[in-house]
């Protein structure tokens, strides 16, 4: 692990630097005072300098660090003229992250070299007299019953980390007295160690000192799982990495094969090292430890996944109950609370019958049989509450129960909307029906009016009590319509059930109606197929050629052309069951409906908005049903055609 010293006061300049030095352990200074203090503690590679500042300054903390450092490289950030000179190596002030990491890799790459060169030409020897002095020497029995009784404190101490670490320090400090010791525990995601506990070290390293975890030391340490002594490397980037925590000895804490942490010691206060057995003993009592972080690591992860799902649970728009094996509820949420009115404290680790019914009723069927339920809307008797609920169950690995789930949400707000809306809508359909029928009404009466007013100076003129005849009879007939079409909608008056011939009926409804019908403007064709036989039908003769009069009216009035033809014919039906019934079609080839407005056809309350002789349909459907009939709508490419179904009149 490389080690790099930012030397800025600049906080936008600190924070650019920091995007392109992944992989770095990162000491920072804000001033050249602070970083010859970091260059004398701390064994840099890399020091990055702002050249903002006074003539003079870089040269001058140049020559200050090589004197501290003289493997240390110094990097010029922005720097121009002669100092650029000064520096070993120069980043332009706008420089990119490319840049930067170009930089960096030829320094790193000059300081190998120089590195190199210097084994060659000093290369290293063991010392193997401070060896055998340090393996001279072991714990005596008073020192192990200390550290066994502090350790003793260390399981007390609980799932308090901190505490644990502490109590473990003390206790080493007791015993082997060394000058620095530092506990590193890797980060969150595993991915560096970062020092936790330590005594001795100065903040500057206990700040900046990254360690990750698949590369040298920790690496090392988790491959082969013993400790390691400074004077037994021989790999550079080990010693630097132990010379970076100030330290000679490092031994791993493992728990089920992994690297749970990291204990590294400095040369002890008297000595010149540790012997084989005091490590050996120490990493004996720190496997126990290891054990112990890794379960209060464990504790501290499900408390974290605890609490998050806590948090979910307490925002979340719907209520949420989960009870368990033992039909006690488990949780109740924010949510829940305030629907239901309940508070969670007097709820949780009690039954469920506790929850208003049909409630835990759910639950329990849910947890019984295994089935969840999907959304459904009940009433609850609480407050009369509406609400949307969905169960289902929770299940261990060997898929038994383990609790159920119950999510709800309020839809008491959503009901009175939506009733609300409703009456609305209602409101504003009846003014608007109302409008319609007394515009129905208002022609008519506008004409008769007008009649009237001049009756009295035009009554000699034959003529005119001719046409005045013809247009009082025609609108008389039209007011006359209207409201048995709106009484037809709201009640079925006295029916008068007699056997009759449904071809008569029709023949008798073609005879009747005017040709030359006024109020729509269009001369009207009617053809009826002949008949063989009679059909004989019991039903209201009058209601039935009143609702085949209105299906002729609404088949004309739709008919684009001037000319409106309609057909009608009277035969027997087959049924699936054997049986026949009585149809009498009544089609045109002129009229023209979109599928839009045959969709509400027989709405009599949508229909009636456009006009009245819309309606008919309606209306006719509701005669027909009234005679034990049916009336139904089919289209084609060239025909519109209604059919009466109507059952047979008994032999």
């Amino acid at each position: 692990m490389n080690t790099v010293l930012i030397v800025t006061p600049d906080d936008a300049l600190r924070t650019r630097l920091l995007r392109g030095l992944g992989g770095f352990t990162i000491f920072e200074a804000p001033s050249d005072a602070e970083a010859v203090k970091t260059l004398r503690l701390v064994e840099i590679d890399l020091v990055l300098r702002d050249s903002a500042g006074p003539a003079g300054a870089l040269s001058t903390f140049v020559s200050g660090a090589r004197d501290v450092a003289p493997g240390a490289l110094v990097v010029a950030v922005g720097a121009a003229g002669e100092e650029e000179a000064t520096a070993d190596f120069m980043v332009p002030d706008g420089f990119t992250t490319r840049e930067l990491d170009t930089v960096l890799r030829h320094a790193l790459d000059k300081q190998r070299l120089m590195r190199e060169i210097k084994m060659l030409r000093f290369p290293s020897t063991p010392l193997p007299a401070a060896r055998a002095a340090a393996d001279e020497t072991s714990w005596d029995n008073a020192a192990l019953a200390r550290v066994l009784k502090a350790f003793s404190r260390v399981f007390a101490a609980g799932f308090d980390l901190r505490r644990v670490l502490d109590t473990f320090l003390e206790a080493i400090g007791d015993v082997i007295r060394p000058t620095r010791v530092a506990v590193l525990l890797p980060d969150t995601d595993g991915r560096e160690f970062r020092i936790a506990a330590h005594r001795g070290l100065a903040p500057q390293i206990v700040q900046s000192v990254r360690l990750p975890a698949a590369e040298g030391l920790p690496r090392w340490l988790a491959a082969q799982g013993r400790p390691i002594a400074l004077h037994d490397v021989t790999d550079p980037e080990l010693v630097r990495e132990l010379k970076l925590l100030q330290g000679v000895v490092a031994t791993p804490l493992l728990a089920h094969g992994d690297l749970v942490a990291i204990l590294v010691l400095g040369q002890p206060v008297f000595g010149a090292g540790y012997s084989r057995a005091e490590i050996e003993t120490l990493f004996d009592l720190v496997t126990q430890l290891a054990t112990v972080i890794r379960d209060i690591a464990l504790h501290q992860q499900l408390e974290r996944e605890k609490e998050f799902t806590e948090r979910i649970l307490s925002h979340m728009s719907s209520g949420v109950v989960t009870i368990g094996r033992d039909q006690r509820v488990g949780t109740m949420n924010r949510r829940a609370e305030e629907i239901l009115g309940l508070s969670a404290h007097a709820v949780v680790r009690q039954d469920l019958r506790v929850l208003p019914s049909p409630l835990g009723d759910l639950l329990f069927d849910t947890l019984s049989s295994g089935r969840p339920m999907p959304r459904t809307e009940i009433q609850l008797a609480l407050r009369r509450l509406w609400i949307e609920v969905s169960t289902y169950v929770i299940r261990d690995e060997e898929s038994a129960p383990l609790g159920a789930v119950l999510v709800f949400e309020d839809l008491t707000a959503q009901k009175e909307l939506a009733a609300q809306k409703r009456e609305a809508d209602q409101f504003q359909l009846l003014t608007r029906v109302v409008a319609r029928i007394a515009d129905e009404i208002k022609n008519p009466l506008v004409s008769i009016n007008t009649f009237i007013e001049l009756i009295g100076e035009r009554y000699d003129d034959p003529d005119f009590r001719r046409h005045f005849s013809s247009v009082v009879r025609r609108d008389v007939r039209r007011l006359v319509e209207v409201f048995e079409k709106l009484a037809a909608l709201v009640t079925e008056g006295e029916l008068n059930f007699a056997t009759v011939d449904a071809f008569e009926a029709v023949t008798q409804l073609v005879e009747a109606i005017d040709l030359a019908e006024g109020g729509l403007g269009k001369h009207l064709q009617l053809d009826v197929a002949p008949a063989s036989e009679p059909f004989p039908v019991k039903v209201d003769a009058t209601q039935l050629r009143k609702a085949l009069s209105y299906l002729i009216r609404y088949l004309t009035h739709n008919s684009p052309n001037d000319l409106a033809k309609i057909s009608l014919s009277v035969g027997r039906h087959a049924e699936p069951d054997g049986g026949h019934d009585v149809r009498i079609l009544v089609g045109s080839r002129t009229a023209t409906v979109s599928a839009e407005k045959l969709e509400r056809l027989f709405d009599p309350v949508q229909m009636v908005q456009e006009s009245l002789i819309d309606v008919g349909p309606a209306v006719s459907q509701r005669l027909v049903e009234a005679l034990g009939g049916r009336l139904g709508v089919r289209q084609t490419r060239h025909e519109l055609s209604f059919v009466v179904s109507l059952p047979p009149a008994a032999a």
